[in-house]
């Protein structure tokens, strides 16, 4: 079966798949193109009504030549046949049509260069001209001896023979029709080759401007296509036009947020899989120590098999803190709300942790300030938030106090856990919400978790959690809900 051919495109289909580059190169050219076909149109327009007035200037001075030449031949009497032959040199030499007509506009000789027309009668009568004759001494009018419509001027020839009005003889002088206009066509010329300068400069800096405002879409092209490969840190120039800049601006922003979220990732995998080394390696061990029978007694059977229990459920913790913080990242919790009053709350977790607090010897205290918002959140929630933070304070703190406060901040709810243990040093404070972040001197259970599913909570509810923190004082860790 024959395979079925491409359709065919079309100009129109080849510059829409062109690049960028091309079309706005093209579309600066028709932009120009319908520039030049405007200014043209209206320079025409202005061209002819000024063409016109130079044609006339140049007429009357024609005209009053031939009429004082003529007026001199007719006064020294020469024969009329040197006379008309003085008129056809002058109709020659000074490309016009000179008509002499009588007192009702018939042609009785015409004088050009071109054509007979003598016996046609023309609209100039002795009475159009006597009566509309202007101050310059000539009758303005217009005569369509050829194609067109040209100007003609007319004036009475006063001869010494005539008589009555009958006798009187008009010369009427207009230009041949086909006569160039040099002064136009000068103009013409040096307009056109002022047209073309203008296109090849305008062509010129149409390319530079569609280079340029391609240049920093085709590096920007390039950081794309290399960004991902095993690399995050290509970063696009942010130079070019505005909306350029911006672009560049966005990506490298998204840039920085892919591959902050590549390194977590990987470092994620890396925690996980420390986390999980150390209790499958005791799982490892003690299993089969338990197969091989090296483990004989009763009572060391036991203890094998309740490492691997406690690691068994160490593991299953963890990973129920990974879900749960995984959940969280991703907005697939929906928080139950309610009315959350905050002195019940402190109180309620005062009681959960008022028994530890008291085998270590230290007072666990609670204010709550009058004016304190009562605050619509997921009371289960902000409990596990206020369980990981005692938590940890009962574990860091060994003398002194810790104090669980709830106060006003504006419209927003106030949540603080002081306590009175070694503190924090500055340089491990930005890491403190981090996953599986754990403090180097740490003696007891937990992956780390706790505190950035705490962040995580306190985020869903909107809200803001942060540390402070003096070191061998104190540490304060404060919550603001709106």
């Amino acid at each position: 079966m024959a395979s079925a051919r491409p359709p065919r495109r079309g100009p129109l289909d080849r510059i829409r798949s062109a690049g960028l580059g091309l079309r706005l190169f093209l579309g600066f050219l028709l932009v120009l193109a319908f520039t030049l076909g405007v200014s043209a149109a209206v320079f025409t327009q202005l061209l002819g009504g000024y063409r016109e007035a130079i044609d006339r200037q140049e007429l009357q001075s024609v005209a009053n030549t031939i009429a004082v030449d003529i007026s001199r031949s007719l006064a020294r009497a020469q024969p009329p046949r040197e006379i008309a032959e003085r008129i056809r040199a002058l109709a020659e030499d000074t490309e016009t049509i000179v008509l002499l007509l009588n007192y009702e506009g018939h042609i009785l000789d015409g004088f050009e260069p071109y054509r007979e027309i003598r016996g046609r009668r023309l609209p100039v009568s002795w009475t159009d001209v006597s009566k509309s004759q202007g101050a310059d001494g000539w009758y303005h009018t217009e005569l369509a001896l050829g194609e067109r419509r040209q100007p003609a001027l007319a004036r009475v020839l006063v001869t010494y023979e005539a008589r009555s009005v009958k006798d009187a003889i008009i010369l009427a002088v207009t230009f041949a029709d086909n006569r160039p206009n040099a002064a136009v066509a000068d103009l013409a010329a040096r307009l056109l080759l002022s047209g073309i300068a203008g296109i090849a400069a305008a062509s010129l800096l149409a390319l530079i401007l569609s280079r340029s405002l391609v240049r920093p879409l085709r590096d920007l092209t390039g950081v794309v296509a290399a960004f991902g490969r095993d690399s995050y840190d290509a970063r696009a120039a942010e130079s070019g036009p505005s909306q350029v800049r911006e672009l560049a601006a966005a990506f490298n922003r998204m840039a920085q947020r892919v591959g902050d979220n590549e390194r977590a990732m990987r470092g994620f995998i890396a925690d996980v899989s420390h986390e999980l080394r150390t209790p499958l390696t005791s799982i490892r061990g003690f299993s089969q120590a338990l197969l091989d029978g090296t483990v004989t007694s009763t009572e060391r059977r036991q203890h094998s098999l309740g490492v691997i229990q406690q690691e068994t459920q160490r593991m299953l913790r963890m990973v129920e803190q990974l879900l749960d913080l995984s959940r969280l990242e991703s907005g697939q919790v929906r928080l139950q709300l309610s009315e959350v009053d905050p002195a019940e709350l402190l109180r309620h977790v005062e009681e959960l942790f008022s028994p530890r607090a008291a085998d270590k010897g230290l007072q666990l205290r609670r204010a709550v300030a009058p004016d304190a918002p009562t605050i619509r959140a997921d009371h289960d929630r902000l409990v596990q938030v206020l369980a990981n933070l005692l938590d940890n304070a009962l574990r860091h703190t060994n003398t002194g106090h810790i104090e669980l406060r709830a106060q006003r901040d504006g419209d927003a709810l106030l949540l603080q856990v002081e306590d009175t243990g070694a503190g924090i040093p500055p340089e491990r404070l930005p890491h403190l919400f981090d996953r599986f972040y754990q403090s180097p001197d740490r003696s007891g259970p937990g992956a780390g978790l706790g505190l950035a599913i705490s962040q995580e909570i306190i985020r869903a509810h909107q809200g803001q959690i942060s540390a402070q923190s003096t070191p061998l004082t104190a540490t304060t860790i404060t919550i603001r809900l709106p």
